[in-house]
């Protein structure tokens, strides 16, 4: 199932759950008739039920405030009590175990949709339609929208439809069309089969004007499409890259599950819904083009991950979702490649890292494991889930990931399975053990982050390079086990070693190959940690976008040869000041590091982005860092781990139209290799590290003032500076660049409230000065 945009749930009451002592073997749909205008159906359902105890005297099914007629086992008519929920119906005698019985529903009323408005029944002009989900529903599971039915996800049975529709239409379902009867009514009745089994929330029926459009694949697989005449060349256009998509899913997942690839073209606008074989897609997104080509090709994915195999509860919903998600990727790989898949798994995991923990979307860290219930169709099911997939494939490689998927899908055939289960298929069906990959990330919340903490070339008797790594975590406290990437390069040479970082630091030593100019890790993107980067070769002058970094660069000069820029966008906190704070606070939730192969004559400003908004599709980066007004931002560079913190002065601050909506950007004019993270100008941490007894070299004349107030700078001519003037808030009042040979300036108070200011001199090496300043 795929939504588009974000759904608001409203959790509502849990339905009964059922446990069973028995089991249903096969159920057989009957629609007699759809009142369109009524919005009602005349129907009757029957259930073949299988006893699992010794002595089975009653069942329970689930079906949603419709209007029963009678229940009836044969010609005997069966006692039952219905509370427009459940139907709780006595059998006639008591069954033992593997008897079975045939139990006949009939029923009419209105079919129901889900409160969140995704789910349910649905009528509209000519088409009466289901999706088997509800987003509010508690079982998420809905075919009790429609039909009796065991409405969990462990329940399965096949099925046979019997949809009277009018002259005009047409109805599709699950498995393939047995037979289409005419009727004396002018009505005709379609016969669908489906032989394999599939739990409730799978079933489906389509009706509406339809027209019939057939293909063949060269798997050998027949592809059905339901839609209008009208639509049929934008469904050949869309579709263009299906059988080339069949193909590869088969190859990495195992056989084609069902009879036909279904496809159900609905008016629809918000997403898709995976029953088996019989896909329901809105219409709007079949529209000629490959706009939406990726939401067709996860719910292809489905037929294999949700549908062959379906996750046990929705706590583990990822099973279905992340990896049909992910399963996007992997069709953007294979018509576009491997650059284009990185590109597709680099946007998604930053929404991952920058979104799904926010109030957003899921509101806090989550294990993939045990997702509460509103949040089942939320962020780290979707677009986490497939990010880990993702890592799970480079953990394995491509051969032992997709072994082991397709013993996962052999074992669990036409079944349920847990998080566990897929853990342990994965690794009996690979070279791999799995393992402590699903302690770490699936059953652990938050991220791993790995970053190169130094590097130390040794040139002599011992030939050698040493790497020390770093390990911290997001969303978590916790120590990672994880084989890593590290490369090394200097342009013509390149060498890749697979390390495990397994502690806080890790030292890894290579031999002397050659001499590296640059050491990066994972930058082939195999994992998705707690950062977000960008790589691009640049030969040109003028605007880059780094995407998915909040980092754009202007190049104003290539030089001889291109130049390999690397931004790496981190999702922790950076280092704290290595000397005493001089009054900044530093941000404590995300930092940029640079790097790369440059030209020596290689030059770029830089736009670094910032937003403290609560916007669910650029903010929650830097809200914690600005509490109120922008205008005391400031960005700040050290070249390596082994340096301080140095304000960067050369820059232009873009607030944007309001100083205090938290979002703008900041552009220095020459971007270097190193770090750079904000801070913001933090008053009450400036005295507290400086002490308002600290006036250092600066002087004020006059002290009151009510004008011109005189600032001697002498004894700073040694570094750049910058000059502030707050009130006793911290809101800043002016602000001044200071040039090194500068020792004094003078300020014009104006039309300045009356009130305790402070000035705060601030130099580029960090050390801090400090006055009172009384405006009368």
């Amino acid at each position: 199932m795929c939504s588009t945009g974000k759904q608001t749930l409203h959790l509502s009451k849990s339905e009964k759950k059922l446990p069973l002592g028995w089991e249903t073997r096969h159920c057989t749909i009957y629609i007699d008739s759809i009142a369109q205008s009524a919005q009602t159906i005349n129907a009757k359902t029957e259930i073949t039920v299988v006893s699992k105890q010794p002595s089975l005297t009653s069942i329970d099914l689930s079906l949603l405030g419709f209007t029963i007629d009678s229940i009836k086992s044969g010609a005997l008519n069966l006692f039952y009590s219905y509370d427009d929920t459940t139907i709780s119906i006595s059998l006639a005698t008591a069954l033992s175990i593997d008897d079975s019985i045939d139990v006949m529903i009939y029923y009419n009323g209105n079919p129901k949709k889900d409160l969140s408005g995704w789910g349910g029944f649905y009528f509209s002009g000519s088409y009466a339609f289901n999706l088997g989900v509800g987003f509010d529903a508690d079982p998420h599971n809905y075919g009790r929208a429609w039909y009796p039915c065991v409405d969990e996800f462990t329940s399965r049975s096949s099925y046979d439809f019997h949809i009277t529709t009018a002259g005009n239409s047409k109805a599709f379902c699950n498995g393939t069309l047995q037979q289409q009867t005419p009727n004396p009514d002018g009505t005709i009745t379609w016969h669908w089969k489906m032989n394999e089994t599939i739990p409730s929330y799978l079933v489906s029926m389509a009706v509406g004007e339809y027209f019939t459009l057939e293909q063949s694949t060269t798997s050998g697989v027949p592809v059905q499409f339901a839609c209008l005449p009208s639509d049929t060349n934008n469904v050949k256009a869309t579709f263009g890259n299906l059988d080339t998509t069949v193909t590869e899913f088969i190859n990495a997942y195992g056989p084609y599950p069902y009879d036909k690839i279904g496809y159900c073209l609905i008016p629809f606008n918000s997403g898709a819904m995976e029953h088996a074989s019989s896909i329901h897609i809105g219409r709007a997104f079949i529209n000629g083009s490959q706009t939406y080509a990726t939401l067709w090709a996860h719910e292809l994915a489905h037929m294999w991950w949700g549908d062959k195999v379906t996750c046990e509860t929705a706590e583990d919903m990822w099973l279905n979702e992340g990896f049909a998600s992910f399963n996007e990727a992997y069709y953007t790989q294979i018509l576009y490649g491997d650059i284009a898949y990185r590109n597709w798994i680099r946007a998604n995991h930053r929404k991952v890292v920058q979104f799904a923990h926010t109030p957003a979307q899921d509101g806090s860290y989550l294990t993939l494991n045990n997702i509460p219930h509103q949040y089942t169709y939320g962020y780290h099911v979707y677009q986490k889930g497939a990010s880990i997939a993702h890592s799970l494939r480079g953990f394995m490689g491509d051969s032992a990931f997709f072994s082991g998927c397709q013993n996962y899908m052999d074992n669990r055939a036409y079944s349920h399975a847990s998080s566990a289960d897929l853990r342990d298929d994965l690794t009996a069906g690979s070279t791999v053990d799995v393992t402590r990959f699903f302690d770490d990330w699936v059953f652990t919340p938050g991220f791993p982050h790995f970053s190169i903490d130094s590097v130390t070339i040794y040139i002599g008797a011992f030939d050698h390079v040493y790497v020390h790594t770093r390990q911290r975590s997001k969303g978590v406290n916790h120590l990672y086990e994880m084989p890593v990437e590290i490369n090394l390069t200097n342009g013509n040479d390149d060498a890749t070693f697979t390390v495990v970082i397994d502690s806080v630091t890790n030292v890894f030593h290579f031999p002397l190959l050659f001499t590296p100019t640059w050491v990066s890790i994972d930058r082939n993107l195999k994992i998705t940690d707690a950062i977000v980067d960008f790589e691009k070769n640049i030969g040109t002058t003028g605007s880059h976008i780094m995407y998915d970094t909040n980092l754009n660069l202007n190049v104003q000069n290539v030089g001889a040869s291109n130049s390999d820029v690397r931004i790496e966008h981190n999702f922790v906190p950076p280092d704290g000041f290595k000397q005493s704070n001089p009054g900044i606070r530093l941000s404590d939730y995300h930092y940029w590091k640079i790097d790369g192969l440059f030209d020596p004559a290689f030059l770029t400003k830089a736009t670094f982005v910032y937003d403290g908004s609560t916007s669910p599709s650029t903010g929650y980066l830097d809200n914690s860092l600005i509490t109120s007004s922008e205008d005391s931002i400031v960005l700040l560079y050290r070249e390596n781990t082994g340096s301080d913190w140095q304000l960067v002065n050369n820059i232009t601050r873009n607030t944007g139209p309001s100083v205090t909506d938290k979002r703008g950007s900041i552009v220095v004019d020459t971007l270097k290799k190193g770090e750079y993270t904000l801070g913001i100008y933090d008053f009450t941490v400036n005295v507290a590290s400086v002490g308002e007894s600290n006036i250092s070299s600066i002087l004020v004349y006059p002290n009151p003032s009510s004008g011109i107030v005189d600032i001697n700078l002498s004894g700073s001519e040694s570094d750049d500076g910058l000059l502030r003037i707050v009130d006793a808030g911290g809101r800043l009042i002016y602000e001044k660049v200071i040039s090194r040979n500068e020792t004094s300036i003078s300020w014009d108070s104006g039309d300045t409230n009356a009130g305790v200011y402070h000035i705060l001199y601030l130099r580029k090496n960090m050390q801090i000065s400090f006055q009172k300043l009384i405006l009368q």
